[in-house]
């Protein structure tokens, strides 16, 4: 499922951001081309993912070498996760909740219903359905799903802070939006939103929102 992709002024979801969006082309010249890899793995997406709520990456990361730690196979899978006692998972760092719910999508989780070919054949609602069967797992966790691993091109990330962040730097808002804000100011974006999403959080990681994104345009 591990696929690298390109993208490039010519790609034809900039070229529609740009069109449809006029700071689009101030956040592209700021970026540039972006090359990315979608996750190969979509349990272990899945596991880190339910390690990383509410935590800062750096955390997260620890607690994810800690989990790989105790794992028999040295790697997170399956089989191995399911051998390991949730309070085994707590004490590396992992609430109750977290472990419960790791534990619980490991026991329902299945290679042949997250195939390449079962979630080729599904769409976003149904996948989105799938994955927060499992108390704990929510909007927000579908959504990084649907964007990091399946490459979704049209999903709108408004349950998750760094992308409001970063949203929020380059409409020039004084607070992070809301919910229905969000809808109503990247409409425009649609049927690409998560390529928008994609500059968006990079700029965030690149450091740009540092400085106010009018100053940008001004060069």
């Amino acid at each position: 499922m591990q696929k690298n992709k390109t993208l490039t002024a010519d790609s034809i979801s900039v070229k529609h951001l740009m069109k449809a969006d006029k700071k689009f082309k101030t956040l592209y010249r700021l970026v540039g081309e972006l090359s990315y890899k979608l996750s190969g793995d979509p349990y272990e997406f899945i596991v880190k993912t339910i390690i990383g709520q509410m935590l800062s990456t750096k955390v997260g990361d620890i607690i994810t070498e800690r989990l790989i730690g105790i794992c028999e196979s040295g790697k997170i899978d399956v089989d191995s996760i399911k051998k390991i006692p949730a309070e085994n998972m707590r004490a590396i760092g992992l609430s109750w909740r977290k472990a419960h719910c790791m534990l619980d999508f490991t026991n329902s989780y299945s290679k042949e219903g997250y195939s390449a070919k079962a979630l080729s054949l599904m769409t976003d609602d149904e996948i989105t359905k799938k994955i927060t069967f499992t108390k704990g797992l929510g909007s927000w966790s579908a959504k990084m799903f649907l964007i990091f691993v399946l490459g979704r091109e049209n999903i709108l990330p408004f349950e998750d802070v760094a992308f409001l962040q970063a949203l929020a730097w380059y409409e020039s808002l004084p607070s992070v939006p809301s919910k229905n804000e969000v809808k109503s100011i990247c409409e425009k974006w649609s049927p690409y939103a998560s390529v928008a999403a994609r500059y968006l959080y990079t700029a965030l990681g690149m450091g740009l929102t540092k400085e106010a994104f009018d100053s940008y345009g001004k060069r």
